[in-house]
C-alpha cells in the first residue's frame, strides 16, 4: 500500500513534472539510447528540419545522341477577334499536335499546348521576344527546342508566324510567316513553318583520315522521321558552328557558350552506305548451292555526316578539348538574299562607303572558282545584297581597299534577312599607302626631272658650251637623292608603327611593314652603286667632249640631300 501512497502524492504534487515525463518517454523510438547528459529529445527534430540537403546535380542523359529523340516544346499563342472562339484554339492546338506527330514520329518527343504566357500572339510579340526573357522558361533538361507559334485570327483570315529557340546555344531564329484563310490551313501552316524554323544539331566527332573534313554525330540520326521532307540533312546544308564549355563536377552545366561568327560547315556527305563487300569471311551472308540471293543494297549511316570547315581564319573548332562541346546547327536560307552591312571590327559604328567586294563561288579558300566573280560595291551606308544560289550556298567575300586585300571571308546568303559583317580596321595601313603613294610621285617627278637635266647636259657636250653644261650637272646635284628618300620613308613609318602597338593591332604592322619593306627594296634598286658609277662616267665622257678639263663634278652621282 505504501507505494502506492506515495505515488498518488506525487500525482497531485508535480502534475506537470510526471506529464511531461510520460510525453518524452513517449517520443523516444523502440530501440534508441536515451539523450547523453539530459539533453530533451526535442531539439534533435529542430535540428533536422533546419539542415537542407544540397542540390543533387542535373542527370546526364547517357543515350547515344543518334538514337536520342529532341525535347521540343510546342506554344501557340492567339490573337485577333475570331480567337476569343475556345473551340477554335483547341482544334487549330490539336491539329498541330497531330501534324507534327505525322510529320516527325518518334523523333520528336512534342508537347504541344496552348500558351498561358505568350499573349496577345502575334508577329509584333514574337518580334519583341528576347533570349533573357526565356531562359528561366525553358530548361535544357526538360527542353531542347522551343517552337513559338503566333496565330493572329482575323475576318480575313490566319496570319501564322513562327520562331524556334534551341536552348542549348540560346538563340532565337528570324521570323517566318505566312498567310491563310482556314483553320485547317493555319493549322498545316504551322506545322510547315515549325519545321523550315527547327535546326537540327550536329555534334563534332573527329577529322577524317586525310584531316580535310570534319566528321558530326547527328541528333536522332538513326530515327527516321515518316515525313520525307522532315529529313535533317540533305545535300549542300550548311552548319553554324558554336562551341559550349562544360563544367567538370558537373557536366549539366554550362561554363561558357561562344557563336563563332563567319565560321560555316559545308556538310559534303551524309546517308553513307555501307555495303557487305568489306565484311570478313564470318560477317558474310550464307550462300547456299543453287539458291540466288539478291545482293545486300547496303544499310545507310544516317547518324554521321561530313562536311569542309569554312572560315576567315584560325578558329578552335574542329580541335581536342576537354569538357568541350562543338555543336554545328543546320540553318537553311529563309530569305532569297541578305542585306549586309560591312563595318570596321572596333568601330561597328563606321561603315565601310564604296568598299569593292569580289563575290566568288567555290568550296574551298585554296579552290579554284569555275565562275567569274561577281563585283559588288557597298552604297553611302556601307550595304550590299547578297542573292542565295541553291547550287552554291556559301561564297567567299573579298573586300578590297584599292589594290590591296583587307579580308577574305566565308558568307552563307539567306540565313539572316539582315546582317552585319565586320571586318577588321584597316586605317593605318590606308595612311600608309596614301603616303608611300605620294613619295612615289616625288620618285617619278625626281626621275623625270633628272632625265631632263642630262638630255640638257649631253646637248650642251654636243655644242661644245661648257657653261651650260656645267649649270645642268649642278641642276642635277640639287635633286634629292637615296639619303633624303631614306628619310622620308622613314618618317612614314615610324608614327604608323607606333599607332600599331598603341592599339595592339599586330595585323596592321605587319602590313606596315610588308609595305615599307616593298618600298625601300624600289629605292635600293634605282639607288643601285652599279648606276651611280654609269652615271659618273657618262658624264666624265660628256664633260670630255665639251672640251672642259677632267674633274668630278659635284652631284655627278645624284646622290643630292
Amino acid at each position: 500500500m505504501r507505494p502506492a501512497v506515495i505515488f498518488l502524492m506525487l500525482l497531485l504534487v508535480l502534475p506537470g513534472t510526471v506529464l511531461s515525463a510520460q510525453q518524452a518517454s513517449q517520443t523516444v523510438p523502440t530501440g534508441s539510447a536515451p539523450p547523453a547528459n539530459g539533453a530533451t529529445t526535442n531539439a534533435a527534430p529542430s535540428a533536422v528540419a533546419t539542415s537542407t540537403p544540397a542540390p543533387a546535380p542535373a542527370p546526364v542523359d547517357k543515350t547515344p545522341l543518334q538514337q536520342r529523340p529532341y525535347r521540343v516544346t510546342v506554344e501557340v499563342g492567339f490573337s485577333g477577334p475570331e480567337a476569343v472562339d475556345p473551340q477554335l484554339r483547341a482544334d487549330i492546338v490539336r491539329q498541330i499536335r497531330h501534324g507534327f506527330d505525322r510529320m516527325y514520329g518518334a523523333m520528336w518527343i512534342t508537347n504541344v499546348l496552348e500558351s498561358s504566357w505568350f499573349v496577345p500572339g502575334s508577329t509584333e510579340s514574337l518580334e519583341r521576344l528576347a533570349v533573357p526573357q526565356l531562359e528561366s522558361r525553358y530548361v535544357e533538361s526538360e527542353t531542347e527546342k522551343a517552337l513559338l507559334i503566333a496565330v493572329e485570327c482575323d475576318r480575313d483570315g490566319f496570319t501564322v508566324s513562327c520562331r524556334e529557340l534551341d536552348v542549348r546555344i540560346q538563340e532565337l531564329t528570324p521570323i517566318t510567316t505566312r498567310k491563310v484563310f482556314t483553320p485547317d490551313a493555319a493549322a498545316h501552316a504551322a506545322c510547315e513553318l515549325g519545321r523550315d524554323s527547327f535546326r537540327p544539331i550536329l555534334l563534332y566527332a573527329s577529322q577524317t583520315l586525310d584531316k580535310t573534313e570534319l566528321e558530326f554525330v547527328v541528333q536522332a540520326g538513326l530515327i527516321i522521321p515518316p515525313d520525307p521532307a522532315a529529313a535533317q540533312l540533305r545535300e549542300g546544308d550548311v552548319l553554324r558552328t558554336f562551341l559550349r564549355q562544360m563544367d567538370r563536377k558537373n557536366p549539366g552545366k554550362v561554363k561558357l557558350l561562344q557563336r563563332l561568327d563567319l565560321c560555316y560547315v559545308r556538310i559534303t556527305g551524309f546517308n553513307d552506305v555501307l555495303g557487305s563487300g568489306g565484311l570478313s569471311a564470318d560477317e558474310q551472308a550464307v550462300r547456299v548451292e543453287g539458291v540466288d540471293t539478291q545482293p545486300s543494297q547496303g544499310w545507310q549511316d544516317t547518324g554521321r555526316a561530313r562536311g569542309v570547315l569554312l572560315s576567315h581564319g584560325l578558329v578552335p573548332f574542329g580541335t581536342k578539348g576537354r569538357n568541350l562541346q562543338q555543336i554545328g546547327v543546320r540553318q537553311r536560307p529563309i530569305a532569297a538574299s541578305s542585306r549586309v552591312r560591312m563595318v570596321l571590327q572596333n568601330r561597328p559604328d563606321r561603315p565601310l562607303i564604296c568598299l569593292r567586294v569580289d563575290q566568288v563561288a567555290k568550296l574551298r579558300q585554296t579552290d579554284v572558282s569555275a565562275l567569274p566573280p561577281v563585283r559588288i560595291l557597298t552604297d553611302r551606308r556601307g550595304e550590299l545584297t547578297l542573292q542565295t544560289d541553291p547550287k552554291n550556298p556559301t561564297f567567299w567575300l573579298y573586300a578590297y581597299s584599292g589594290s590591296t586585300l583587307l579580308a577574305r571571308v566565308p558568307y552563307a546568303p539567306g540565313l539572316t534577312p539582315v546582317d552585319t559583317v565586320k571586318l577588321p580596321d584597316d586605317s593605318i595601313r590606308l595612311g600608309v599607302e596614301g603616303d608611300l603613294y605620294l613619295l612615289r610621285d616625288e620618285l617619278v617627278d625626281m626621275a623625270a626631272e633628272k632625265a631632263v637635266h642630262m638630255s640638257l647636259a649631253k646637248k650642251a657636250s654636243e655644242a661644245k658650251n661648257g657653261e651650260s653644261f656645267l649649270e645642268a650637272v649642278a641642276a642635277m646635284s640639287t635633286l634629292p637623292g637615296d639619303e633624303a628618300f631614306g628619310l622620308k620613308l622613314n618618317e612614314i613609318r615610324a608614327p604608323a608603327i607606333d599607332r600599331a602597338d598603341k592599339a595592339k593591332n599586330s595585323a596592321a604592322k605587319r602590313r606596315v611593314e610588308s609595305l615599307i619593306g616593298r618600298m625601300s627594296d624600289s629605292l635600293t634598286k634605282y639607288f643601285a652603286p652599279e648606276k651611280r658609277v654609269a652615271e659618273a662616267d657618262e658624264l666624265l665622257k660628256l664633260r670630255r667632249a665639251a672640251g672642259l678639263p677632267d674633274e668630278d663634278p659635284a652631284g655627278s652621282s645624284g646622290s643630292g640631300r
